[in-house]
């Protein structure tokens, strides 16, 4: 083992020094080429208050590049490279809380006296013309009395209160705001920078083409630059999706409230037969409070053909009915999201976002709707007890407190005990209870709906017959690589560099283009690459069957359910609502003893099941199966494993590939495009203290972290 260890340090020594590729830092790219035709220029800095990378874009007389050419102007420059633009201010915010200064960490989510204080000072030469913009918002419930100092405007935009400032070319800025802040929180700052002309301070007049318009207009854009939202060719998917999230909202309001009524119909039922059971068991005098003895003739029909029995079923049922019905709202939570993102971030990565998050909303589903069928067995017991307390003093009161003749009187006693305010905090406890089964749903429905999303419209994502978008840099947008690769491009590639047609097979499109979109040529030829494409095909091949089932459903109705809103348990497992009480009585038979699997179990029972009754529409891949037929014979161990993490490395199960992911990218531009919506605001509000010319000359636009 130490030999083989010095043996594989030895050639990776060789391997650097000989400049190798797997240790050798690639040569700087000289940037300057570039930077001496960029006029805009963004960062996001991180907690230190140093910029991760560039972003820039090119300009012909002063005006941004735009429309076709935007995404050949946009490029990357790592901020560690040696030709790297250098910001012409420096920002530092720090805080207070009650007084003394405080750290970000103390003051978020703090409630007291918060000040905050900004202090822009110049850094370059460059500092001397331009003028450095500030702006921030802080939520109004958060603080909605913020007091400033002079020259600090102030103004509502929808919930939130735009803090904006702007110092003066070559001085900078500085100054404070307080609040009385209740779980204090604020947005990042923003700082641009803007070019001051020879000989003027700027005017009041809002000019389209100034250097603040341009500024702000392309960071709107940037995030178009690394993927293809801002393409409109996502439109009439947007629109199915919408079509798909009405017809959702509807089911939610129409199922829950049919449900509802069903399920408090089924429970005055299960109530009815428990305590018409109990009432046949009185003797002699019944009393005020609940006869334990009749409470022990009660639990002996818990189990067998007894109309006892079967109501307990029946409310079982009607539980899980009513909860699955939320799955409408997860469906429409799900939609609603994958709406917003392809809004704003297209279509790229969506595919492998959507499966992973799906999988674990299905999971969080599971668990909770576990917790909240031992949370509902629980709150029976007390509110059975209290039920029966509540009937029996009722009854004893309508029969002269003889058990002779009681059932005569038992529907008026019903009656009465239903409209008892007594029962009032047992029932808070049942209702807290079915919240928890029905926001458990929520999470199964979302999952389901991701889920579905992926199969019906994957030839509209990533990879599909509609990709193209241009991943530009993404092999290595760290290093400074500007080379780009399509969609398309890489799909063409297999595994051995040979030439392949995506459009001839749908198995083909999903297997190499989700497999190789945003890979470098090189990478493509890699053990990574020939892995990653191996990967899909395997994947592929399982979920082909789903995705054309699920684009048939979609093609025949385009507003069918995302969901699948039924679930159906076994006596066994229901049994766990009555036998609570049964064993808290310490008489009658044990959920064990019935063959019950107790409240625990009888949630994953209920969901497993859940899950598996919409396996074949839905593509759950869950391991729990009761055999039904459409699931093509297989058993729970032998479920599909298209969300499961290949083996690699020898790493086994617990193995995962290194994924290509750009999600941090895509994270710094959609906040850089927040940025210059907030400054664009901010421009409004100071008027003549802003630079409107159109000099050319570089600008910036900064995101400074804070709490």
């Amino acid at each position: 083992m130490k030999l083989a260890a010095a043996l594989v340090s030895c050639a990776l020594c060789v391997t650097a020094a000989t400049g190798g590729a797997w240790l050798s830092r690639p040569a700087d790219v000289d940037y300057g080429p570039l930077l001496a035709s960029a006029a805009d220029r963004y960062a996001v800095l991180d907690d230190g208050g140093a910029p991760v990378r560039w972003y820039v874009t090119g300009s012909v007389n002063g005006t941004a590049a735009s429309g076709a050419d935007s995404d050949a102007a946009v490029a990357r420059i790592p901020a560690d490279s040696d030709t790297a633009p250098t910001s012409p201010w420096k920002v530092t915010v720090t805080y207070s809380l009650d007084g003394p200064n405080v750290d970000a960490a103390t003051v978020s989510g703090a409630s007291g006296l918060v000040g905050i204080y900004i202090d822009v000072k110049p850094a370059t030469d460059e500092a001397d013309g331009s003028v450095p913009v500030v702006a921030f918002t802080v939520p109004t419930q958060v603080s909605d009395d913020i007091s400033v100092d002079k020259g600090v405007s102030l103004a509502t935009q929808g919930s939130n209160t735009v803090v904006a400032a702007a110092g003066t070319a070559g001085s900078g800025l500085s100054f404070s705001c307080y609040m009385n802040a209740k779980d204090f929180t604020m947005s990042a700052v923003a700082l641009a920078s803007l070019p001051e002309a020879a000989g003027e301070s700027g005017n009041a007049a809002s000019v389209s083409g100034s250097d603040a318009a341009q500024l702000t207009t392309t960071a709107a854009a940037l995030v178009d630059s690394l993927t293809d939202a801002g393409s409109g060719e996502h439109q009439q998917l947007v629109d199915q999706l919408k079509a798909l999230r009405d017809n959702e909202r509807k089911l939610d309001q129409s199922v829950v409230a049919e449900r509802k009524a069903a399920h408090k119909q089924t429970f005055e039922g299960y109530m009815a037969a428990y305590v018409s059971s109990y009432t046949n068991h009185l003797s002699g005098s019944i009393g005020t409070s609940t006869q334990l003895p009749a409470l022990m003739g009660t639990a002996g029909e818990l189990s067998g053909d007894t109309p006892l029995a079967q109501a307990v079923i029946d409310l079982a049922n009607a539980v899980n009915n009513v909860s699955a019905a939320h799955m409408h709202a997860g469906a429409v939570d799900a939609l609603d999201e994958v709406i917003r993102r392809i809004q704003q971030q297209g279509t790229t990565g969506l595919i492998d976002d959507l499966t992973s998050e799906a999988a674990e909303e299905a999971t969080k589903g599971s668990k909770q709707y576990s917790e909240g069928q031992s949370q509902l067995s629980a709150a029976m017991i007390p509110y059975s007890m209290k039920y029966t307390d509540v009937y029996t003093a009722n009854l004893s009161a309508l029969t002269g407190g003889t058990s002779s003749g009681a059932s005569a009187y038992a529907q008026q006693a019903i009656a009465e005990t239903n409209d008892s305010d007594d029962l009032k905090d047992a029932q808070s406890k049942v209702d807290a209870a079915m919240s928890t089964l029905a926001a458990a749903c929520e999470h199964t429905g979302k999952s389901q709906a991701l889920k579905q999303i992926v199969l019906r419209f994957s030839d509209q994502f990533e990879g599909g017959d509609n990709a193209g978008a241009t991943q530009n840099g993404s092999a290595d947008s760290d290093s400074g690589n500007t080379g780009s690769t399509t969609a398309s491009d890489a799909a063409k590639t297999s595994k051995n560099g040979e030439s392949k047609n995506t459009e001839t097979s749908q198995a083909k499109t999903i297997s190499e283009s989700r497999a190789l979109a945003g890979l470098a040529d090189p990478q493509s030829r890699s053990f990574y690459g020939r892995t990653k494409a191996a990967d899909a095909k395997r994947k592929a091949q399982a979920a082909l069957k789903q995705a054309e089932a699920a684009k048939q459903q979609q093609s025949q109705d385009a507003n069918a359910s995302l969901v699948d809103d039924t679930m159906s348990m076994s006596a066994g497992d229901v049994m766990s609502y009555a036998n609570g009480l049964t064993s808290a009585l310490g008489g009658g038979k044990s959920s064990s003893d019935s063959g019950a699997s107790g409240s625990g179990d009888a949630g994953q029972s209920g969901q497993s099941q859940s899950n598996t009754s919409g396996s074949a529409a839905t593509g759950d891949g869950t391991s729990a199966t009761s055999g039904k037929s459409g699931q093509s014979g297989q058993s729970g161990d032998a479920a599909d494993d298209t969300d499961t993490a290949p083996v690699l490395f020898g790493f086994d199960k617990g193995g995962t590939l290194l994924t290509h992911d750009m999600s941090t990218l895509i994270g710094e531009t959609v906040e850089l495009g927040d940025a210059g919506t907030l400054i664009a605001q901010a421009i409004n509000q100071l008027g003549s203290s802003v630079p409107q010319a159109n000099t050319g000359d570089p600008r910036y636009l900064l995101v400074i972290p804070t709490v």
